[in-house]
């Protein structure tokens, strides 16, 4: 492998590496329009620069340029560039020729966003050409306008910046006396945009549902007295036994019991003051016993429920008439506890 030929691979080397590099830098940044510059450098080579009795010919160089344009809108913008396409060098038998070239062209760049990381683009145009050869007997020099074609890849990677990887072709550059020539140019731009894109429009905050909690009011401990006699549908009781007559006198309380299990209840005897005060006491404990019963028997815990019996000693009226010992026959109750229903 000689000099030429290693070099060449070299420069191939470095450029796709800074290509791999931009392209893993770049973000999402969105399509970038208005004003911008850039600096080039890369690998050049003048096909068709050396005659056929050469002895050697080198006609790759480092080439380097710079450039600006204008893009209208994400895929049409216009492109203007000096570059140094570099030296072509010619040993022949009697004498070794130098050529320089050195071009300014003007093309339309046409783009297309293969994503938001990568941009093809190409380009075409005219190239304003000025070159020299010397070495000879005499010196050659001349300049004229020739076509310009190019593609490229560039690579977003800030708000402001982007990098490029772009090849390069003029056709037929020189004349009968100088030759013509093919410049080829390979290289790697830097590009700064001076208008850089609007920030991304930030999503409008969802709105969030508004809760109501409706909190009802916490039941509150309640205490209940209800007494029932005999002026209600009755006597409850048989005269002087304990089993209950009056079953309806009771059920209003059976069922506010049932409907609400927080609550508990007292169920207290009493009795007029006829007979012995012994024995009126054991007769209201045994009718509060059988109240209580019943209770059970329609559903309510037996754990919720108390009995006591006072015999003749709590009067609520005359035991002297038959109305006021009639009131004085009742089972009280009495209900505490946490109430759910009305």
């Amino acid at each position: 492998m000689n000099y030429l030929h290693a070099k060449k691979i070299n420069l191939l080397t470095i450029m796709l590496l800074v290509s791999a590099s931009l392209s893993a830098m770049a973000s999402d940044v969105d399509d970038i329009s208005g004003w911008y510059a850039g600096l080039r450098a890369g690998y050049s080579s003048n096909e068709k620069s050396c005659l056929n009795d050469r002895i050697s010919c080198d006609k790759t160089d480092t080439g380097y340029g710079i450039f600006g344009g204008y893009d209208f809108n994400h895929r049409y913008g216009i492109e203007f560039s000096w570059n140094d396409i570099g030296d072509s060098r010619a040993r022949y038998e009697d004498f070794n020729l130098d050529g320089k070239l050195q071009e300014a062209d003007i093309a339309l760049k046409i783009s297309h966003a293969l994503n938001k990381h990568v941009h093809l683009y190409g380009k075409i145009g005219a190239a304003f050409w000025d070159g020299e050869v010397t070495g000879g007997p005499e010196k050659l020099d001349d300049s004229g306008v020739r076509p310009l074609a190019g593609v490229g890849l560039e690579f977003p990677f800030a708000p402001h910046w982007s990098g490029r990887i772009e090849y390069q072709y003029i056709d037929k550059v020189g004349n009968n006396e100088m030759g013509h020539a093919n410049p080829n140019f390979l290289g790697l731009a830097l590009v700064w945009h001076f208008s850089a894109p609007p920030p991304a429009p930030k999503a409008a905050p969802q709105p969030q549902p508004v809760i109501v909690v409706i909190k009802e009011p916490e039941p509150q401990p309640i205490e209940e007295r209800i007494t029932v006699d005999e002026q209600l549908g009755g006597p409850l009781f048989e005269f002087d036994k304990a089993e209950i007559r009056n079953t309806a006198a009771i059920d209003p309380v059976v069922k506010i019991l049932i409907d609400n299990p927080g609550l508990n209840v007292s169920v207290t005897g009493h009795t007029d003051s006829r007979g012995k005060a012994e024995y009126n006491q054991r007769l209201s404990e045994k009718r509060a016993a059988v109240v209580a019963d019943y209770l059970q028997a329609k559903g309510v815990d037996s754990h919720r429920i108390k009995t006591f019996g006072m015999g003749e000693n709590m009067p609520v009226a005359d035991n002297d008439s038959d109305s006021g010992r009639a009131k004085n026959r009742r089972v009280e109750f009495v209900i505490t506890g946490i109430k759910i229903k009305p």
